[in-house]
C-alpha cells in the first residue's frame, strides 16, 4: 500500500470542487486499513474516510490522511428462511451497481433505492432511503474497525441505532470505519409502493421489480443532475421533522403544506424542497454556486465554484427558511 502526498481531491467528490489531501491511501483490504491507521498515528495525522465522495463538500484542503475505501466483492449467502437470501457486500462497491446485481439475481427489496449515488460503505452511515424504503429495512450486520478499541467488530441492526438519515456512525465522530455490510433480501417479489409519488407514476396494480427499478431510475434522473455533467451531492438538506403543533401552525401560514407520517408519535416530516420553493430558491445563483433550476434541494457547481461558494449559498437558503418559517434546515451533506 502506497501513501501518496498532495493529492487533488476534485475527482473524488461529486461536487467537483478543488481541494488537496496532504496524504492519501487507497484501502483495498483490512490489512491496508490497519497499516494506514498505524501510519497516521505515527505521524500524528487526522484521518478522513472517503468513499464515492457523493455526500461531502470540501471547503478547504485536508491536512491529514484521506482513506479512500476501495475494497470490492459481493458474496451470496444462505438466508435465515427459504424465501430470503443474505448478501455480504464490500464497502467500496458502487451502491447502484450493487442494487442492479441483486435484481439480476432475483433478490428483491432494494429497487426503490436505485441510482442513489455513492458507495455501499456510505449507506449505513446515513441510513440511506428513498421512495418509502430505507437501508435499515433489510440490514443484518456490518463489519467495521473500532478506532478507540483498535479492533474489528460486527454490529447488528440494533447496535447501529438507525434512524431517519441517521445512525450510530454519523454521531460517533469517525470512530467506526465500515468495511462491509450484510443484508437479507427477499426471493419473493412484493412491490413497495407506499410512496404516493412513485405509485402514481407506475400506475400498475402489480408492477414487476424491473418496472419499479426503471421507474425509480427515471424519476431520479428527472430530478437529480448527473454529477459527471453538473457537480452536485444530491439533496443538500434533510427534510425537517417538526411537532404536530408546529405543523398545524405552519398550515395556517402555508395552505397546502404537505407532510409525511413518521413512526414517532406527535411528530411529522415536511419536505424542505417545498419550503424552499415558496421562497423562490429554484434556479437562483449566488456567486459561483447555483440552485438547480428544477429542484430547490440540489445545489450545483456549474464548473468553477469553490466549496466556500456552495456553503455560502446553502447558509443563505437555510437562513431564509428560518426567518420565514421558524424551521432550521440541517445539511444532509458532510461539510469538511
Amino acid at each position: 500500500m502506497e501513501i501518496a502526498q498532495s493529492v487533488n481531491l476534485q475527482a473524488y467528490n461529486t461536487f467537483g470542487v478543488p481541494a488537496t489531501a496532504a496524504f492519501f491511501a487507497s484501502i483495498e483490504s483490512k490489512e491496508n486499513l490497519e497499516k494506514a491507521l498505524q501510519y497516521a498515528a505515527g505521524e500524528s495525522l487526522p484521518t478522513l474516510v472517503l468513499g464515492g465522495g457523493s455526500n461531502v463538500l470540501f471547503i478547504r484542503d485536508y491536512a491529514g490522511l484521506v482513506l479512500h475505501i476501495n475494497n470490492r466483492g459481493i458474496k451470496w449467502l444462505e438466508g435465515l428462511a427459504e424465501d430470503s437470501q443474505r448478501v455480504r457486500v464490500a464497502a467500496g462497491e458502487n451502491w447502484h451497481e450493487f442494487v442492479s446485481a441483486c435484481l439480476a439475481k432475483e433478490l428483491y427489496g432494494l429497487e426503490n433505492l436505485a441510482l442513489i449515488p455513492g458507495t455501499v460503505g456510505a449507506a449505513p452511515i446515513q441510513n440511506i432511503g428513498a421512495y418509502g424504503v430505507e437501508l435499515a429495512d433489510f440490514f443484518v450486520e456490518l463489519s467495521c474497525y473500532d478506532r478507540e478499541q483498535n479492533q474489528w467488530l460486527s454490529l447488528t441492526r440494533e447496535q447501529c441505532e438507525f434512524a431517519y438519515r441517521d445512525s450510530l456512525f454519523k454521531r460517533s465522530g469517525g470512530r467506526y470505519l465500515v468495511f462491509d455490510i450484510t443484508l437479507e433480501l427477499d426471493k419473493d417479489w412484493k412491490p413497495n409502493l407506499s410512496y404516493q409519488a412513485l405509485a402514481g407514476v407506475i400506475g400498475e396494480v402489480d408492477p414487476s421489480a424491473q418496472q419499479v427499478f426503471d421507474t425509480v431510475c427515471s424519476l431520479r434522473r428527472e430530478k437529480l443532475p448527473d454529477p459527471n455533467d453538473l457537480g452536485n451531492a444530491g439533496s443538500f438538506f434533510k427534510n425537517p421533522i417538526v411537532s404536530d403543533e408546529k405543523y398545524a401552525a405552519l398550515q395556517k401560514q402555508l395552505p397546502g403544506l404537505p407532510n409525511y407520517a413518521i413512526e414517532e408519535e406527535g411528530l411529522t416530516k415536511i419536505p424542505a424542497a417545498w419550503l424552499l420553493d415558496q421562497l423562490g430558491w429554484k434556479g437562483r445563483r449566488r456567486g459561483r454556486a447555483q440552485v438547480h433550476k428544477h429542484h430547490a434541494l440540489i445545489l450545483v457547481n456549474p464548473g468553477y465554484a469553490l466549496g466556500e461558494d456552495i456553503l455560502l449559498l446553502a447558509q443563505e437558503m437555510s437562513s431564509s427558511v428560518l426567518e420565514n418559517f421558524g424551521i432550521a434546515l440541517e445539511p444532509e451533506v458532510q461539510i469538511l
